[in-house]
């Protein structure tokens, strides 16, 4: 009998854990918080690994617009890099214009090292006047062959708020379930509009998972 016992059996013989055959790929198993003092009376459950591994990017600027076009990030070589967004994207729409590879290559942007999800997005904000403030969270997908005078920005989620009329009075929003994917190489930058010309600053918080 112990030939038979779980500690000799190959791996071949051993069975999955419970609930194996039917929970989702890319999850792991684990225990859920239960409510004993003793903390030890959770139940089995599984995980998305996308809720595990996961980093944290930061990003912030401020913007002093004079329309209610788009801006995104100052060059290197300018004083106020990466903090102030002064070049004009020339529309007040994502999609509806390109931007120069060239002249892109010079802003502060983050590089994805691996394909992931935007899982949650955190957004601090403040503004002179009582404009409507827009920070777009967009990306471009850059290769050997990208037209360095003509690359469309993809647009992720958005996130609005109204001014206060003050840079002392802080507005909080989040959105906590964009589900937005993002591939390896991929460089992720923020733009930012107001409705009417304002100063606005703003900080954004964003968690992406992996699944592998």
């Amino acid at each position: 009998m112990a030939a038979n016992e779980h500690k000799n059996l190959t791996d071949v013989n051993r069975h999955n854990p419970k609930g194996f055959e039917t929970a989702n790929n890319d999850t792991v198993c684990s225990k859920s918080v239960g409510s004993s003092t003793t903390g030890t009376d959770g139940s089995l459950e599984w995980i998305e690994k996308s809720v595990l591994k996961i980093d944290n990017y930061n990003i912030q600027g401020y913007v002093t617009s004079s329309n209610a076009n788009y801006y995104y990030g100052a060059n290197m070589t300018d004083g106020q890099s990466p903090n102030e967004y002064n070049q004009a994207f020339g529309a007040s729409t994502i999609g509806n214009q390109t931007i120069d590879g060239g002249d892109f290559f010079k802003v502060s942007s983050l590089t994805m090292t691996n394909t992931c999800t935007v899982k949650k997005i955190f957004l601090s904000g403040n503004c002179t006047t009582g404009a409507v403030v827009s920070v777009a969270i967009c990306k471009l997908s850059l290769s050997d062959t990208s037209a360095p005078d003509a690359i469309t920005p993809i647009l992720l989620n958005e996130i609005t708020y109204t001014g206060l009329s003050s840079l002392d009075k802080v507005i909080k929003t989040a959105d906590l379930a964009p589900e937005t994917t993002l591939t390896r190489g991929d460089l992720l930058f923020a733009m930012v509009k107001t409705s009417t010309a304002a100063t606005a600053f703003f900080k954004l918080g964003i968690e992406v998972g992996y699944d592998n």
